[in-house]
């Protein structure tokens, strides 16, 4: 399991083919060889019941994800969005 953390910049209910699902724009940063990271937002499509557990716009959210080849890219699926440890 990858855990691919960022911040949460937008997310809704969608449907795709009359089956719901929510859609997630998650921003993260990707390192370089040479210094300066790469920005990258994703966007991930996760079943309504995952959702529920999503922190709200804006804040750090931290994802369990499994990688797979698409073309010359690598994509990310989410298998489960992992809850914020919260300050004792």
């Amino acid at each position: 399991m990858i855990t691919l953390t960022g911040t949460l910049r937008q997310s809704g209910p969608v449907t795709i083919k009359e089956r719901p699902l929510h859609k997630l724009w998650v921003e993260h940063t990707m390192p370089r060889d040479n210094g300066t990271p790469d920005l990258k937002i994703e966007e991930f499509f996760v079943e309504p019941a995952m959702a529920a557990n999503l922190p709200k716009d804006g804040s750090q959210i931290n994802l369990a994800v499994r990688p797979y080849p698409s073309g010359r890219d690598v994509r990310y699926q989410v298998t489960g969005i992992i809850p914020a440890l919260k300050a004792a």
